[in-house]
């Protein structure tokens, strides 16, 4: 009685932040049309084939045309989001957590902008049910806030242990930052071709070696796009370049120009701007990463432990299509 009365209290507040979010009260109590359950919430295959319609976009950015079993999978997901949320609401109901009306208007908004001031009865039957939709959305994320969110603590403390235990992760070797003058040589060049690109590098490194700048010689001789930005290679560490750059940048100092240098995609012309000695990164450098990291842990443990008991608590029914 007690539960049941929680929903009549939810379905009122949906009446109060808008009237026709009264359909909910529909979904709560009626199974037709669904795929699913959870506890006293049902979900829809029109929920299911709506929150589809909103990953599809991405999807097909990025893939292009989409297969059956993608959509299928598509499907899935979309199902497997809408069941968790459920959760949450259920989640809600029990602990009396609302949007307010003045939050959910602001929030709506950001989300679609002004309703259309003339709507079909179906497109006004529409709108009110992606708001309903809309609501379930942010009374589960604010759940989640609750339950989740507010109950994380990493102290200073546990930061500053976490990195007198993991010191040594933090120990950052030497760092090099280079520039270079790549003429390439493809595989199928023939011994002529080759030793031609051999002699280009070779004039380009003596250009280099003699005060011609180094910057412009790469955006306009080079081979590869580092060219746009003057042959800059940015900062690696030793052993993340191929062996023989690797090789040689060891044994240069800062400012240095050496070369040609022989790999694999062809020759080389290294400048060794400048060296950082390895070293051991103080607390202060790393006390926002190790937040962050022991910060995302202790959410996804607790958010586990959360949906866990929320998934014990009611109970889950696949229904009949």
């Amino acid at each position: 009685m007690r539960y049941l009365i929680k929903v009549v209290c939810l379905v009122v507040t949906l009446a109060f932040v808008w009237s026709p979010l009264v359909v909910v009260a529909a979904e709560i109590a009626s199974t037709a049309g669904s795929v699913a359950k959870v506890g006293s919430l049902v979900i829809s295959q029109a929920d299911v084939d709506r929150r589809a319609q909103e990953i599809l976009p991405m999807q097909v950015s990025f893939h292009g045309a989409l297969t059956a079993e993608k959509i299928a999978e598509i499907k899935q997901k979309a199902l497997d989001e809408l069941i968790a949320r459920a959760y949450k609401v259920q989640y809600a109901i029990r602990e009396e957590i609302s949007i307010d009306a003045a939050s959910f208007e602001t929030e709506w908004k950001k989300k679609i902008g002004n309703s259309p001031k003339q709507a079909t009865p179906a497109q006004a039957a529409q709108l009110s049910k992606f708001k309903a939709d809309f609501y379930l959305s942010l009374l589960a994320r604010k759940a989640e806030t609750l339950a989740v969110d507010e109950k994380i603590t990493v102290t200073d403390k546990k930061i500053a242990a976490y990195y007198a235990e993991h010191k040594a992760r933090y120990f950052r070797p030497k760092l090099y930052t280079a520039s270079h003058i790549f003429v390439k040589v493809d595989p199928s060049d023939n011994a002529e071709e080759k030793q031609a690109k051999l002699a280009r590098a070779e004039e380009l490194f003596k250009k280099a070696q003699s005060g011609e700048d180094f910057y412009n010689l790469a955006y306009y001789q080079s081979d590869d796009r580092s060219k746009y930005v003057g042959g800059s290679l940015g900062s690696f560490h030793a052993g993340q370049t191929v062996a023989e750059f690797d090789a040689a940048i060891q044994k240069m100092k800062p400012g240095e120009i050496v070369g040609p240098v022989r790999t694999m995609y062809g020759f080389h012309i290294i400048k060794l701007d400048t060296v950082e000695t390895e070293r051991q990164l103080q607390f202060d450098e790393v006390s926002a990463k190790i937040r962050t990291s022991l910060t995302a842990d202790e959410r996804e443990k607790l958010y586990e432990q959360w949906m866990t008991k929320l998934k014990a608590e009611y109970p889950f029914e696949r229904l009949a299509q």
